[in-house]
C-alpha cells in the first residue's frame, strides 16, 4: 500500500524572503460580490477607474469596504481638536465623523499593554454634514481621500489652521467587509472565489472551481462516515496529562447542533454541555459577544445603517432569503471547522466567538473587537485565571487591500494580532480561494514576523493526493499548506434548506422500514441541503487553516505529555517558550 500522502507541511525559508515582484502582477482577486450582499451590509466595491484620488498617493486596486465608516484610532477619537480637524476637512464633500462613546479602560496590569489596547482603531461613523448646501453620498473612501488631499504637502491647508496632520490621517482607515475562505456554497458564486457559473466573472471555459462542485452547483454536499468520534480524554486526565486542557479560538460563524461537538438545540439558543459535566468540547465568551454587539449598537445609533448586528453567539439565521429557503453560502462554517480540531486534537476545547454572518460577510471592526478583547482575556489567564487562556487563534476569513500603503501605515489589524503573538498565542489564517498571489489579509501579515518571535501563519490548500488546490492563493507570503479540499467534517444536524431530493418515489412494498426506526419510507435520490445525517464535504482555505491549528494544539499537548511542557503557569514568557518549542517540533524553517 503506497503511504499516505502528507495533510500540511510548512513552505521552505527560501520560498518567503519577504520580498517578491509577483504580488502586484497577478490577477484582481475579489472584484465583486452579490448587490443584495453589499446592500445588507452597507458596503461599496471599491472601481479603482472609478475612484476618487489624490496625488502622491498609489492608484487604488480593488476592494470591498463598509460605506459609512472608518477605522480611526481610539486615542485620535477622544482627541477633540483632531476630530475637529477631521471634521473640518469632511464638511467640504458633506460629511461629518462621529465618535463612539469612550469604553472604560481594559482590566489589565501590564501598563504598556494597556495603552497600546487604547490605540487600537475603533469604528467611527460618517453622516451627511449639516447645513450643507449640496446633498452628499456619504462614502468612506471620498471622505478618507478628502482627509489625506487635506494634509500632504500641496494640499489646500496648511498646518496651523488645523489641529490634523498627516501622521493622524496615516492612522485612518477604511473598514473592509471581509469574507470567509470557503469555496462558496452559493450557485451565485463571489467572482474569483465562486462558481464559473458567475456571469460576473468574464471568464469561459473550465475554471478553478469545477472540479470542487457537487449537486446543483454547490461546493458543500453530505456524506456518511462510517466511524465513531475520536475518544477524548476527561477533564482529570487532561489536567494529569496537559496541566488543563488547550484552547483553540475560532472567530467565525458561531457553533450550531452536533453531537461530535457536545451541542445540543434548545428553545432559544443551544446547550453547550448537553451530559452536564461542565465539560463540553465547544465553549463561547458571552463578555466578547456582547462586546461586539454593544459596538455594533453604538454604530448603528450614530447613523451605521443598513448594519446586521451579530446578536448571538449562535449561526443563524439558515437563510438570508426565507421566500427562497435556500441555504446560506456559509451556515455552518464554524460547526464544520471545530469538526476538523475535533478529528486532529480532541483533548482540546473550541472557543467560538462569533463575527461572521451567514453569508460569509465579516466587518473588520467586528473582527478587530473580538481579537482586542481575547488580548483582555490572555492577559488576565496569564495573572492569574489560567482557565481562560486561549492558545492557538483560527482565522478562515480575509480582504484584499486598497494599496501596499493601507496595509503599512493603517492596518490596526496587524497591531492587535502582534500583541497577541506577543502574548504566546499562534495565529493561524487562510490564505484565501482566489487562485492568485495577491496579497490576502490577514494572512499576508505572515511576511512580517519579527526575528525569534512567533509568526502568524498562512495556509494555502492541498488536494486530497497532496498537489496544491487550483483554487488556492499562491505567493511568497503562504508560509504553510494543508489539506483543504473536500475535507470531511462535521455539519449542523439541525440544517435542512429548501431544495430537495431530484427522485423520490415510493418503497417496495416488501421492504417497509421496521417498526420503531424514524427514518423516511421512502426510496430518494440525494437530498443536497439535508445535513441531519450530520456530516459532510467542503473545499476551501477556510478548512486548511484550522487543520494546521489543529495540528499546532496536538504538539502542544504532545509537548506536555512528552517533554514536561505543561500548558500551566500560563505566565507570557511560558506561553512564549511553549509555542515555539511547538513548531520546533513541527520543523518549523523560521
Amino acid at each position: 500500500m503506497p503511504a499516505q500522502k502528507p495533510q500540511w507541511f510548512f513552505q521552505p525559508r527560501s520560498s518567503r524572503n519577504g520580498a517578491s515582484a509577483g504580488d502586484e502582477d497577478t490577477g484582481a482577486g475579489l472584484t465583486s460580490l452579490p448587490a443584495a450582499l453589499l446592500r445588507r451590509h452597507g458596503a461599496r466595491v471599491l472601481d479603482p477607474e472609478k475612484a476618487a484620488a489624490v496625488h502622491g498617493f498609489p492608484a487604488p486596486r480593488s476592494t470591498v469596504y463598509r460605506a459609512r465608516t472608518l477605522l480611526v484610532p481610539a486615542n485620535l477619537l477622544q482627541d477633540a481638536p483632531k476630530v475637529g480637524g477631521i471634521n473640518d476637512v469632511l464638511k467640504d464633500v458633506g460629511m461629518t465623523l462621529t465618535p463612539p462613546r469612550p469604553e472604560t479602560p481594559p482590566r489589565v496590569r501590564d501598563a504598556e499593554l494597556a495603552r497600546k489596547l487604547a490605540e487600537l482603531p475603533r469604528v467611527a461613523t460618517l453622516a451627511p454634514a449639516r447645513g450643507h448646501p449640496v446633498p452628499a453620498v456619504v462614502d468612506a473612501w471620498v471622505a478618507l481621500q478628502a482627509l489625506r488631499a487635506a494634509v500632504t504637502p500641496s494640499g489646500n491647508r496648511k498646518p496651523a489652521e488645523s489641529a490634523l496632520d498627516q501622521t493622524d490621517v496615516e492612522q485612518i482607515a477604511l473598514e473592509h467587509l471581509m469574507v470567509g475562505s470557503a469555496i462558496d456554497g452559493s450557485p451565485a458564486g463571489h467572482s474569483g472565489g465562486g462558481l464559473t457559473a458567475n456571469p460576473n466573472s468574464g471568464v469561459t471555459g473550465p475554471g478553478s472551481t469545477d472540479s470542487y462542485v457537487y449537486n446543483g452547483g454547490d461546493t458543500r454536499s453530505p456524506v456518511a462516515l462510517l466511524i465513531d468520534p475520536p475518544h477524548r480524554r476527561s477533564a482529570a486526565e487532561c489536567e494529569e496529562r496537559y496541566g488543563r486542557r488547550p484552547v483553540v479560538a475560532v472567530l467565525d460563524t458561531g457553533i450550531r447542533a452536533h453531537p461530535w461537538l457536545d451541542v445540543d438545540r434548545m428553545p432559544g439558543g443551544y446547550n453547550l454541555n448537553p451530559a452536564g459535566t461542565g465539560d463540553g468540547f465547544m465553549s463561547v465568551d458571552l463578555a466578547i459577544q456582547k462586546a461586539i454587539l454593544d459596538e455594533g449598537k453604538k454604530a448603528e445609533a450614530k447613523g451605521d445603517k443598513p448594519r446586521q448586528l451579530i446578536r448571538k453567539p449562535w449561526d443563524t439565521p439558515i437563510t438570508a432569503d426565507p421566500q427562497v429557503g435556500e441555504l446560506d453560502t456559509d451556515t455552518g462554517h464554524c460547526t464544520f471547522i471545530s469538526g476538523i480540531v475535533r478529528q486532529i486534537a480532541p483533548d482540546a476545547r473550541v472557543l467560538a466567538v462569533r463575527i461572521m454572518h451567514s453569508d460569509g460577510a465579516v466587518y473588520e471592526g467586528d473582527l478587530l473587537c473580538a481579537l482586542r478583547h481575547l488580548v483582555i482575556r490572555i492577559a488576565q489567564a496569564e495573572a492569574a485565571h489560567p482557565e481562560q487562556m486561549v492558545d492557538v487563534i483560527s482565522l478562515s476569513l480575509g480582504y484584499f487591500d486598497e494599496t501596499p500603503h493601507d496595509a503599512t501605515f493603517t492596518s490596526g489589524l496587524w497591531d492587535v494580532i502582534e500583541l497577541l503573538l506577543g502574548q504566546g498565542v499562534l495565529v493561524v489564517a487562510a490564505a484565501g480561494n482566489y487562485s492568485t498571489s495577491r496579497r490576502f489579509y490577514p494572512a499576508a501579515f505572515a511576511t512580517k514576523t519579527p526575528p525569534g518571535g512567533l509568526p502568524l501563519i498562512s495556509v494555502g490548500a492541498l488536494n486530497p493526493n497532496g498537489s496544491k488546490a487550483i483554487f488556492s492563493d499562491a505567493g511568497h507570503w503562504i508560509t504553510a499548506w494543508a489539506s483543504g479540499a473536500a475535507v470531511v467534517s462535521t455539519l449542523p444536524v439541525d440544517i435542512n434548506a429548501s431544495r430537495s431530493p431530484e427522485l423520490r418515489v415510493r418503497a417496495h412494498p416488501d421492504t417497509p422500514m421496521p417498526p420503531g426506526i424514524s427514518l423516511p419510507a421512502s426510496r430518494e435520490s440525494l437530498d443536497p441541503d439535508d445535513y441531519s445525517g450530520g456530516l459532510g464535504v467542503w473545499s476551501g482555505t477556510s478548512f486548511s487553516a484550522p487543520l494546521l491549528a489543529a495540528r499546532i494544539t496536538r504538539a502542544l499537548m504532545e509537548g506536555a505529555s512528552q517533554n514536561g511542557l505543561m500548558l500551566t503557569p500560563c505566565g507570557p514568557q511560558d506561553t512564549l517558550n511553549r509555542a515555539l518549542a511547538a513548531l520546533k517540533t513541527m520543523n518549523w524553517p523560521g
